[in-house]
């Protein structure tokens, strides 16, 4: 997988223009909608900017090369990074099972077509740049992968957990055109 360094950016929204470069959205929420530029191969990087509100430049950086597993963090100057993304070969069906046995969060089920798995809004009061979190458990060829993304706040007015779902089949669908096999449940 190709490291992407990403230039546009954007910080989370939530009400009118402030310090942090906070902002509301003027109209309603556009759905995710898949298109290159992608930040960290699976997610669009313009979509990021709607759902999140974010206006700041992101780095994108791989953790070593990606044979098995990758770990991605997009980096902002001056903040902890508002996305991650890790995908594997490995212990996929015990991942999501710890994920899904933890009663501390409330989860809601992936759509039956994309797999096992689950998203979850974490409570953050601020302190979890990352709270939205999203894994699917699914078949590629004859390997059993999954992924996970965890990324900052939505803005007011979207629905998080269906924007994680979007943003999970868009990450499914670019896993299988990268590592060459189709997606299946």
């Amino acid at each position: 997988m190709a490291v992407v360094v990403a230039t546009g950016g954007s910080a989370v929204g939530c009400t009118g223009d402030s310090p942090d470069g906070r902002q509301t959205p003027a109209a309603p929420p556009r759905p995710v909608v898949e298109s290159s530029p992608y930040l960290c191969d699976f997610v669009p990087e313009k979509a990021f900017q709607e759902v999140t509100g974010l206006n700041i430049g992101l780095n994108v950086r791989w953790a070593g090369p990606q044979t098995d597993n990758g770990l991605c963090l997009a980096h902002a100057k001056g903040r902890q990074a508002p996305l991650g993304v890790r995908w594997s070969y490995n212990d996929g069906a015990d991942i999501v099972r710890r994920q899904q046995e933890d009663t501390a969060t409330q989860s809601y089920p992936l759509p039956r077509e994309m797999g096992e798995g689950l998203a979850v809004i974490r409570p953050t009061s601020g302190a979890n740049p990352r709270p939205n979190y999203v894994i699917a458990l699914f078949r590629c060829g004859g390997k059993r992968p999954w992924i996970s993304i965890d990324f900052a706040p939505v803005v007011r007015g979207r629905d998080a957990v269906q924007d994680m779902f979007e943003f999970m089949r868009i990450a499914q669908k670019r896993f299988g055109e990268i590592l060459e096999c189709t997606p299946k449940p």
